[in-house]
């Protein structure tokens, strides 16, 4: 890899342990940055992670996490409702091309792709992975 090119930049906005999860598994090959205002999720990051806490719905705090040369923007939020004043901050005012969304609520979807996001929901996530570990154990169960 040639020393001269930056790493690509991504800004992970959460008030949610996923949050802290998602820094942590990001290849070390990025240049990560975790945005809450929540403590807890905060001090589960790895030491090396660059987190800035603060109101993850202010252009200050975006704009010290570095939101303005950001390549990719992950956003998880407790609601819907803040995830999508936050994506809308990114896009309309620090000019983010790539921002993805983990969403509550499917019935959602359209207003976040309206505005340019990527869609990630998180219950049908959590649906599948719930689904497979019940099958994983019924066969378990059969087997033995």
């Amino acid at each position: 890899m040639d020393d001269d090119i930056d790493p690509p930049s991504v800004l992970v906005i959460s008030d949610r342990h996923v949050g802290s999860e998602v820094v942590a598994t990001l290849d070390r090959g990025t240049d990560a940055c975790l945005v809450t205002d929540h403590d807890g999720v905060a001090g589960q990051t790895p030491d090396d992670t660059r987190v800035v806490v603060g109101d993850e719905r202010e252009c200050a705090v975006l704009r010290d996490a570095g939101a303005q040369t950001t390549d990719i923007a992950l956003v998880s939020m407790q609601t819907d409702r803040g995830a999508f004043l936050v994506t809308q901050l990114l896009r309309t005012q620090f000019d983010v091309e790539t921002v993805v969304v983990v969403l509550n609520d499917p019935q959602h979807r359209p207003a976040f792709e309206s505005v340019g996001s990527e869609v990630v929901c998180g219950s049908q996530i959590l649906a599948t992975e719930l689904e497979r570990t019940v099958e994983t154990t019924l066969q378990t169960h059969e087997t033995a």
